[in-house]
């Protein structure tokens, strides 16, 4: 077996390298606990733009079934005065 020099642990394996070993785990650690953070976020976001959607969706087909309905007022409307005009004319 080979003679540890000083400063070695094991042979080939200083404090340095573990010093940046453990730097590294630690960095590591906190990154994958950053992402899934992240991951969270955005998977929260994701559902609230679902439900906005769905809500900005539902106001708008209202929106349509107002738009029709005024169309629908506005023809009977017109139908009604240019009736009105026909029996106005007649009684002349």
């Amino acid at each position: 077996m080979a003679e540890l020099r000083r400063g070695e642990l094991l042979p080939g394996f200083t404090y340095g390298n573990l010093v940046l070993f453990v730097t590294i785990v630690v960095s590591v650690a906190g990154g994958w606990a950053r992402v899934e953070s992240g991951l969270a976020d955005h998977d929260r976001r994701i559902v609230e733009l679902e439900d906005t959607d769905k809500s900005l969706m539902n106001e708008r087909i209202k929106e349509a079934r107002d738009v029709a309905d005024m169309k629908a007022d506005m023809r009977w409307i017109r139908v009604t005065l240019e009736r009105l005009e026909r029996e106005w004319k007649s009684r002349e």
